[in-house]
């Protein structure tokens, strides 16, 4: 029988799967470790890098915003510029707060005919025609955050609107237990701006301040005093007044005020009519710009 002889230019028969795949001997052990720790340090870096680019920005712009304090002026603050009378005459010291003495005006004001600043007879700042027919007064803390943000805004606007045209009147009573010895430093170096003429003029920048940066820092003495410095005060004779703690009496008057009026909260607003003398807390939801414009307007004796 023949042999068969197989064609050797017959294809060879193949597989239906394709070879396996060869792969590269994988990194060992150190190796990884070495790549994952110089990723992490790039990691770090990178963070560490922009962490500080984020810092160098904020303070750069902190220390910018701290620089601006604007000076006593009416040229800065206009709707404060109106003449002092002051009003504590039973003390030769606290006759000096916000005294006509104390700062000459270095514009004309434009405010209405017998507006004027000065303290009440019970111890409050005030601004204002003291014969308008309204009157209102803000109870605050320094310290309070609710009471910084009502001073910047509606309290402005309504000074502007209505204070100065000589149609109601605003003071304050300023309590100190919130933050303790910086609410008290606070509200001592607005009583003493007063002998300065500085008053609410301060008070504006101790908000600002609180603003920028933490109580304890915006209320320290050395910040008190740059602030003064930085406005054109003589920074010295605040920090004098603040340390001799001759506004005691003031305080604890205005302390007194809020109790007697059943104050539990800050801010607190009180509305007294005429020469009443008697003063009634408003609800906290009464204590806004349109409220009080409303309560001035209606009072007017011609509407307006």
């Amino acid at each position: 029988m023949p042999n068969r002889t197989r064609d050797s230019a017959s294809p060879h028969r193949r597989f239906p799967w394709e070879p396996r795949a060869a792969y590269k001997v994988g990194r060992s052990r150190h190796q990884r470790q070495t790549q994952l720790r110089a990723q992490m340090n790039m990691l770090l870096v990178t963070v560490l890098v922009a962490v500080v680019a984020v810092g160098l920005f904020i303070l750069a712009n902190w220390q910018g915003a701290a620089g601006e304090a604007r000076a006593v002026s009416c040229a800065d603050y206009p709707e404060y510029c109106v003449p002092f009378v002051g009003g504590l005459e039973g003390d030769a010291q606290l006759a000096l707060a916000e005294a006509p003495a104390a700062r000459m005006l270095d514009e004309a004001s434009q405010r209405a005919e017998g507006v004027v600043r000065g303290f009440t007879e019970d111890k409050m700042p005030f601004i204002g025609d003291p014969d308008a027919p309204i009157h209102f007064r803000v109870v605050f803390d320094f310290s309070c955050s609710h009471c910084n943000s009502y001073h910047t805004v509606d309290l402005h606007e309504f000074v502007k609107d209505f204070v100065l045209p000589g149609q109601a009147t605003l003071s304050v009573a300023i309590l100190t237990t919130l933050s303790g010895e910086y609410s008290l430093t606070a509200a001592q170096a607005a009583l003493c701006a007063g002998e300065q003429g500085a008053l609410w003029e301060m008070s504006d920048e101790l908000f600002r301040q609180a603003r920028l940066q933490s109580i304890q820092n915006a209320y320290s003495l050395s910040t008190v005093e740059q602030s003064a410095e930085d406005m054109g005060l003589d920074a010295h004779a605040l920090t004098s007044c603040i340390l001799s703690n001759r506004y005691a009496s003031v305080l604890d008057a205005q302390r007194l005020f809020a109790t007697d009026n059943g104050v539990r909260a800050t801010p607190t607003l009180l509305v007294s009519y005429g020469d009443s003398g008697r003063w009634t807390a408003l609800e906290h939801t009464e204590r806004g710009y349109g409220s009080m414009a409303e309560m001035t307007r209606a009072i007017q004796p011609n509407g307006d």
